[in-house]
């Protein structure tokens, strides 16, 4: 069973959005763009118990009760015929399914009744959206409550709670004891309640009650007596968990990250108990909160690694809880007019696995910008920061982020980010390859241009001097400008599509722009290096000197010329 699609129509602030699905998806955006209002459509299709309220007429989009609501959920049941949850499928449905059926779907619709000040929810479904037939109900139970376990997990859930909803199961009557633990149960309530009636406190209480109700009518033996009635069956309410320790062993859980793990603890276990009978959907909202960044990442892998979340929904704002994602889908609402979503299916790159952590950590951070720029490592970082700290210092809070990508490829990123509507910028070198035993290179750094934007990759350079080239970096330099020289309309269309490419490098881009304050750097620093090697000498170091020093005067030239263009595009997509 895979979820393929959803459909939300005149509910609440989704006039009408259409999102692709996959099992696990991660739901972002601003706050207040309705990413609850997301998971309360997919709880007012499939489950009972939030549904049978109906909706008022602020459930309907602007208030309009003159459109009804419809929410529609594609599912494929084609990938595995003996799978347990298509055979589930299958006997929910029974005669409306017919046999090889590759998928269906399960429709929501509510029509708003002014008598009642209400919308009623109907539900259909089928394998033919433009004829699917009522499901089967008996009052407001429908047969697809029996298969369907929705399980909402929001981000102020409560121990305390979920252990009372949960501990009805630990003692479910007299069933689940013993013989003799019955009885020595029993005798010890017994003379609990006993003990309790005969209480100098309930004694003396029980009096002052007789006397003051004389005083409304006198009844020479009227009597009152209080008593306890703790019974077995009301046992469980009494119950509280512990956690025990080496040096306490009372220790009652009372750090909310500790009590949030232990109620998320009780619910995996309480419905892993449904799994054979029913479709557990997680439907999670912002998990992280009151947890420590340790404690994030242990729910990250559980989350991601364990079965019973096979079907899930969570919104978050944390790239920690997201680290160990993979074939997710992720989900980006955003405000065009009305609100819209994107979505991507993202599986992390078989050559990234040992660097999913990271490149799951890069994504989750960037993904909730408007415009993010790509930048090849920490100094074009540094750089740019310090530039715009004059420039646009608030770039960040306008919806900008720069994103460095650290020997991961451009194109992971990009993808991913402009399928989700994000404007992204990149700014990377002019690489050139030397061909082994060849007079070639190849045109690395045009080319990882090109592939982002889907045009066809160049041919290598040929006339290269081997030996020079391995040994003058001079000659390396002007080879790569040569190259830059060449390609004028590749170039422009590039920075049409936001794709800036260096002439050379970031350090030979800079001292294009300021040669006299990179070399009395390095002069400064008893170097007798110019400017451009005293900086790729050491990167980090260097850059955060020169980023230090530097005046408004250098910010200003950097910013105005063409090789940072970059930086401008950024301003005015998000500072503007």
């Amino acid at each position: 069973m895979i979820l393929k699609h959803l459909t939300v129509e005149n509910f609440r602030n989704f006039e009408s959005v259409n999102i692709d699905l996959t099992n696990r998806n991660i739901v972002f955006g601003l706050n207040d763009i309705g990413k609850s209002n997301f998971l309360s459509a997919i709880r007012f299709l499939l489950d009972r118990n939030f549904r049978r309220n109906g909706f008022m007429d602020s459930d309907f989009y602007n208030k309009d009760t003159t459109r009804e609501i419809v929410i529609t959920l594609k599912i494929e049941i084609a990938d595995d015929e003996e799978n347990d949850d298509n055979k589930k499928i299958y006997t929910m449905m029974s005669g409306a399914i017919p046999s090889g059926a590759e998928e269906i779907y399960i429709q929501l619709k509510s029509e708003y009744n002014s008598e009642t000040l209400m919308g009623e929810p109907t539900l259909f479904w089928g394998v033919d959206l433009d004829a699917l037939e009522g499901i089967p109900s008996s009052q407001s139970y429908y047969d697809l409550d029996k298969y369907f376990n929705v399980v909402y997990i929001d981000s102020s859930i409560q121990l305390e709670n979920t252990f009372k909803r949960y501990s009805k199961e630990i003692l479910k009557g007299e069933s689940s004891l013993s013989e003799t633990e019955r009885k020595v149960l029993s005798t010890h309530i017994n003379n609990l309640n006993k003990s309790v009636g005969k209480l100098s406190t309930i004694k003396t209480f029980e009096k002052e009650l007789v006397d003051e109700y004389k005083k409304f009518k006198d009844e020479k033996n009227f009597k009152v007596s209080i008593q306890s009635e703790i019974e077995l069956s009301n046992i469980h309410s009494k119950l509280t968990p512990y956690i025990l320790d080496e040096n306490s062993e009372n220790y009652p859980t009372s750090g909310d990250g500790r009590k949030k793990i232990l109620a998320y603890t009780l619910l995996t276990l309480e419905n892993r108990r449904l799994e054979e009978r029913k479709i557990n959907i997680f439907l999670i909202e912002e998990l992280e909160n009151h947890l420590h960044r340790s404690m994030q990442i242990a729910m990250s892998y559980q989350i991601f690694s364990d079965e019973l979340f096979k079907y899930l929904f969570m919104t978050t704002h944390s790239s920690l809880i997201v680290s160990q994602m993979d074939d997710v889908n992720l989900i980006k609402l955003f405000k065009d007019v009305t609100v819209k979503g994107k979505s991507f299916v993202y599986r992390v790159p078989e050559e990234y696995k040992t660097l999913k952590q990271k490149l799951n950590q890069n994504l989750a951070e960037a993904i909730y910008a408007d415009v993010v720029l790509l930048v090849e490592g920490p100094s074009e970082k540094i750089l740019f920061e310090r530039i715009l700290k004059e420039k646009c210092e608030r770039y960040e809070s306008y919806g900008g982020y720069i994103l460095e990508v650290e020997g991961i490829n451009f194109n992971e990123y990009y993808k991913v980010l402009t399928a989700l509507g994000i404007k992204v910028i990149v700014k990377t070198d002019n690489d050139l390859k030397k061909v082994k035993g060849k007079t070639d290179c190849s045109l690395i750094g045009i080319n990882r241009c090109q592939r982002l934007i889907g045009k066809k990759e160049k041919r290598n350079i040929t006339g290269i001097d081997s030996t020079r080239y391995e040994k003058d970096s001079n000659y390396k330099v002007e080879t790569k400008r040569n190259v830059f020289s060449i390609y004028p309309q590749t170039i422009k269309r590039l920075k049409d599509n936001n794709i800036y490419l260096s002439r050379v490098d970031l350090e030979n881009d800079l001292y294009e722009v300021i040669p006299r304050i990179m070399d009395k750097l390095a002069r400064d620093n008893h170097s007798t290096k110019n400017g451009v090697d005293y900086l790729q000498n050491a990167k980090l170091i260097n850059m955060i000197e020169l980023c230090t020093g530097i005046s408004k005067q250098g910010i200003d030239k950097i910013y105005k010329h063409e090789r940072f263009e970059c930086l401008k595009s950024l301003v005015n997509l998000c500072c503007q």
